[in-house]
């Protein structure tokens, strides 16, 4: 039986560390802060449970995730959404398509923009897209292909939820066009654990600690490194040794755990230099069914999106009262910004009222986010999967990496469940 040493309880640290103690592994995890999950921690309050902003699975039963956990046993159903809904332009709410039907039923096209939109996403399906443009923005794309109207800004929107980035100028149309076509391929887009995300957490905390343990609130000050290879930790001010070390913290912060002379120039600036996503959360505590929506809520100006979590999951809310949760992704320089970020959190308030406009009479109480990093990459031209480090560690053995800042399939949170499989498969030679 082997040992590792994972830094960080983040959801990915736990999913691998999960997997190895599944096989036998003596997995040891270190968290600096008192609490595991991560940017996917869940907060509970009188009878409340929170996701930490909306955290949803692409691909569903199809899913790195969903993989993951009926490897060790604790298999996860999922729900789908049901009928999204956006806030266009004009002010109206009209459907927000999610499959062929929608785009007949939805009021955001002409005729004509629902049949142009149908021919792409024909071509997306099958698949004619996933090769090329991997550095041509979604905006110049568009252009190029005088992409207008109600179809520009349901690609517009796209690009800020599937992406998580509101920035079509530098959104990757080549990366966007291939996570489309795998929910094509797969038959599910983004859906929601059934039972919510506690009896998840609850398993990977279970299956880690059979024979390992989860050390919260204590920092990782440095990995030690010996003649090129990672052999273990100084975590509380001890050294820990252990076979292998996983590094779950984003790749911007790798060089506060190890000398960045031990790497090359080119490979300290690709992890220093990485973009995050960043954006604003309002997770709102509602005492009162004030909507039965169990789809996304989009609105396009501000570019927001969220929804009611506790309409989808039982147990999320106490009876008669609701979980509503609303992001706006932004720039980091908007989160940096005291005056700016007053200003988005302004902007998502205004369009949450635009759902509800009597809302404030009914909250209870609500948990505000301003986040530097919501995803560790914003999947631009310039961050594409192959230009993102990958799960080994270049001149260091038995070091690697997990999390959603890696070279990766997918964008915001799915890239970093599959850096998990891509990290497992490097050290153990075995593939989910």
């Amino acid at each position: 039986m082997g040992s590792t040493i994972i830094v960080g309880a983040g959801i990915n640290g736990m999913l691998l560390g999960a997997l190895l103690a599944h096989d036998g592994e003596s997995v040891t995890i270190y968290e600096k802060n008192r609490f595991t999950g991560g940017r996917a921690f869940l907060y509970e309050r009188g009878g409340y449970v929170m996701d930490y902003g909306v955290h949803l699975t692409r691909f569903g039963p199809e899913s790195a995730l969903a993989k993951i956990m009926k490897r060790i046993g604790a298999g996860v159903s999922f729900k789908r959404l049901g009928t999204s809904y956006v806030i266009d332009k004009n002010g109206s709410r009209v459907v927000f398509p999610t499959s062929p039907f929608g785009i007949v039923r939805s009021d955001m096209f002409t005729l004509y923009e629902k049949a142009r939109l149908f021919g792409l996403l024909f071509r997306i399906k099958k698949g004619a897209l996933n090769d090329g443009l991997m550095d041509v923005s979604l905006r110049d794309w568009m252009n190029m292909n005088n992409v207008t109207g109600g179809f520009r800004r349901y690609l517009e929107l796209l690009s800020a939820s599937v992406m998580v980035c509101p920035f079509f100028e530098k959104t990757s149309a080549g990366e966007m066009f291939r996570n489309l076509n795998r929910v094509f391929a797969t038959g599910h887009s983004a859906e929601y654990p059934a039972a919510g995300w506690k009896p998840v957490h609850a398993a990977l905390i279970r299956e880690i600690e059979k024979a390992g343990a989860i050390n919260c609130g204590v920092r990782v000050d440095s990995v030690i490194i010996d003649r090129g290879k990672a052999v273990g930790v100084v975590a509380g001010g001890r050294r820990v040794m252990a076979e292998r070390v996983v590094i779950n913290v984003p790749v911007q912060e790798l060089f506060t755990l190890m000398p960045d002379s031990a790497f090359s120039p080119a490979y300290v600036k690709m992890c220093r230099q990485l973009v995050p996503t960043s954006g604003i959360f309002f997770d709102i505590a509602l005492d009162k069914r004030i909507a039965d929506y169990d789809g996304l809520l989009y609105t396009y100006s501000p570019m927001t999106y969220g929804m009611i979590t506790s309409n989808l999951v039982d147990g999320l809310a106490p009876e008669g009262g609701q979980v509503l949760t609303m992001l706006y992704p932004t720039s980091l320089e908007d989160v940096r910004d005291g005056a700016l970020r007053i200003q988005r959190k302004d902007e998502l308030w205004s369009a949450i009222k635009k759902y509800f406009p009597g809302i404030e009479q009914h909250i209870l109480w609500m948990r505000e986010s301003s986040l530097k990093m919501v995803d560790g990459a914003q999947v631009n031209t310039t961050q594409t999967e192959e230009n993102r480090p990958g799960t080994s560690v270049p001149g260091v053995r038995n070091l690697f990496l997990v999390g959603d800042s890696i070279s990766s399939p997918g964008a915001g949170g799915d890239i970093g469940n599959e850096s998990v499989l891509a990290a497992y498969a490097a050290m153990t030679g075995n593939a989910l």
